[in-house]
């Protein structure tokens, strides 16, 4: 399911409390920003937290984000590559 940490909806305790309500324990949040700014290190905890306290029986688990993962930024450099824009 997708969420989004601002502006835009469903907001992540939006998609966690429709999960939790369909029966689900587990949630794994995988941030889709290629690093860790200031959404991932301030914003993004606040609101595990909320989906903490809302619903205690919920496991979450935060991923890197997308764009430190190493298959992702392999993936990259091969395109970057493949544009002949490396020199």
């Amino acid at each position: 399911m997708l969420a989004f940490l601002e502006l835009m909806r469903p907001s992540l305790p939006e998609c966690a409390a429709s999960l939790h309500g369909e029966g689900v324990r587990g949630l794994r949040v995988v941030p889709v920003f290629f690093g860790s700014g200031g959404h991932l290190k301030d914003d993004l905890p606040k609101l595990v937290e909320k989906i903490r306290g809302s619903f205690p029986d919920f496991d979450i688990t935060v991923e890197p984000p997308i764009g430190e993962q190493p298959a992702v930024i392999a993936a990259i450099a091969k395109a970057i590559a493949r544009q002949g824009l490396v020199r």
